[in-house]
């Protein structure tokens, strides 16, 4: 499991970020990719990777700015001529997505072949897509906005040959029956299958904020605790905490102290404003660089499993 980031800008792209777009690059663990934003131009950057768009199965839209879906409609069009005919697609996003696209499509006569589901979501809403559990977490923004918090199923440990060996049970397709059940007979004695196995895969977590105010509220910051990876943004990096607030956005001192409460593995700050010239995020990012790190275009992340 990785992230892949195709934009880390905020609002207006730059020469060096488009906005925003994230890849949950899930390849190893269920063959597909889940797809967080779609900025414009997101399938232009995703020419410069190995992504391949017939293996985006599932697309979450965090709130309906430009920004964040301008992409949306390309993508879709493209995904139809580059493998993805037949192959389902579904869409997670804010009541009004489906509007917007149905009215999007027809108008540009954009034919989808492939199978096109859009679910409009509420706030805490909790679902199972392949071998996550996602839950819809409320932004702080000036539009219905959200984070998505997807957790990776826990599964059974490696199944330990050796002690199986030991009791006379040789390799073969009672193997994958022993693991998949909770107690097996052999030779007339019953067994527990969890003495016959290693440690349990802990699921990981990733969370992907959409826009947001910072979030000081206990339940919200519960809900994080114990992440692999938060990804947040930080559109304001330099100490403008009132403006930050006055468009709704987060500054990236107030971030870092908001999270000092909670137990999480890392931070991953994007969306940044075009704003900021390189010799400026050179000095912010050495300046922090203990607390978190700074997405930029075409960054990967491995989120190695918990030991």
């Amino acid at each position: 499991m990785k992230l892949q980031i195709l934009g880390s800008g905020a609002g207006l792209p730059s020469k060096n970020r488009h906005t925003q777009c994230i890849i949950l690059d899930l390849v190893d663990e269920i063959n597909q990719y889940y797809c967080v934003d779609a900025s414009e131009g997101m399938q232009h950057q995703m020419l410069h990777t190995n992504i391949k768009p017939s293996k985006i199965k599932n697309l979450f839209i965090t709130h309906l700015h430009g920004d964040h879906i301008y992409g949306l409609p390309g993508f879709l069009s493209s995904r139809d001529h580059q493998g993805g005919k037949d192959i389902p697609l579904m869409i997670y996003g804010p009541k009004g997505l489906k509007n917007w696209l149905d009215v999007t499509l027809e108008t540009s006569r954009s034919h989808i072949s492939y199978p096109l589901e859009i679910i409009e979501v509420a706030p805490n809403q909790t679902f199972n897509v392949d071998n996550m559990t996602i839950e819809v977490i409320s932004m702080q923004h000036n539009i219905e906005c959200y984070g998505y918090i997807f957790t990776e199923r826990t599964e059974k440990g490696e199944l330990l040959v050796s002690k199986l060996r030991d009791i006379g049970i040789t390799p073969g397709p009672i193997y994958k029956e022993i693991k998949e059940s909770n107690t097996f007979l052999h030779d007339g004695k019953v067994y527990d299958t969890n003495d016959f196995l290693g440690p349990e895969k802990i699921g990981r977590k990733v969370i992907i904020h959409g826009d947001t105010r910072v979030i000081t509220d206990n339940d919200y910051k519960e809900k994080l605790d114990g992440a692999d990876i938060i990804v947040h943004e930080s559109t304001y990096l330099d100490g403008e905490i009132e403006k930050a607030h006055q468009y709704h956005h987060s500054e990236l001192s107030e971030v870092l102290s908001n999270f000092k409460s909670i137990d999480f593995g890392r931070l991953l700050i994007t969306h940044i404003s075009n704003r900021y010239e390189s010799d400026d995020l050179i000095l912010i990012q050495e300046r922090y660089r203990d607390e978190c790190i700074f997405a930029s275009d075409f960054m990967e992340i491995t989120i190695p499993r918990k030991s």
